[in-house]
């Protein structure tokens, strides 16, 4: 399609840079090579590589479906032949569909894939909500009533017990001594009764 974006960000597209085109070169390269290590032994003999490569170490296992027998060379062209029709006609379809709009509404299925299945809405419905509302929960009632609750109490429970000890405090000396004198009096008073 068309370029969608400002003409500013159009001036500044650009090629990735090497450090991200040549590893996907190697990438390609290798996935090319390695396609023809294992290929089926119906398009040549003896041209299953990575097969003779790993034999001794697969040896038991080679020897059980020598046993069990081996598919059938039709059932392979069968498999192969239904594989490439589907990705032929795959392939058609989206060119016929994209070709021409590229930009245009898909409908059923392809109003699904193209918005992912809902995957992102149903994350958002299962984990991503719930959790907000958990975290609001704890912030409001278990931060604010529960653990403020706590911490302001313990500082009303020292204002108040200071403010009542205070009263105790009246500067006169006299009376101190009084309460001294009344505080021994009521320890004789307990030692003299307790056996």
């Amino acid at each position: 399609g068309q370029f969608r974006g400002t003409p500013d960000q159009e001036h500044h597209l650009h090629e990735s840079p090497k450090a991200i085109t040549i590893p996907l070169v190697i990438l390609a390269v290798l996935a090319v090579v390695g396609g023809f290590l294992g290929i089926p032994e119906i398009f040549a003999i003896d041209a299953h590589w990575l097969q003779q490569f790993l034999e001794p170490v697969f040896a038991k296992s080679v020897a059980a479906s020598a046993q069990q027998g081996q598919v059938a060379v039709s059932t392979q062209w069968a498999l192969m032949g239904i594989s490439v029709l589907v990705a032929v006609l795959g392939m058609a379809l989206a060119w016929r569909k994209y070709s021409k709009k590229p930009d245009g509404q898909s409908a059923g299925l392809g109003k699904l894939l193209e918005n992912k299945w809902h995957v992102d809405e149903l994350y958002d419905r299962v984990f991503v909500k719930p959790l907000i509302a958990f975290a609001k929960f704890l912030n409001n009632v278990v931060e604010k009533s529960v653990i403020d609750g706590m911490v302001n109490g313990v500082g009303r429970a020292v204002q108040y017990g200071s403010r009542q000890i205070r009263l105790l405090q009246s500067g006169q000396v006299g009376s101190y001594v009084l309460m001294m004198v009344l505080g021994i009096i009521i320890l004789f008073v307990v030692q003299l009764f307790r056996k």
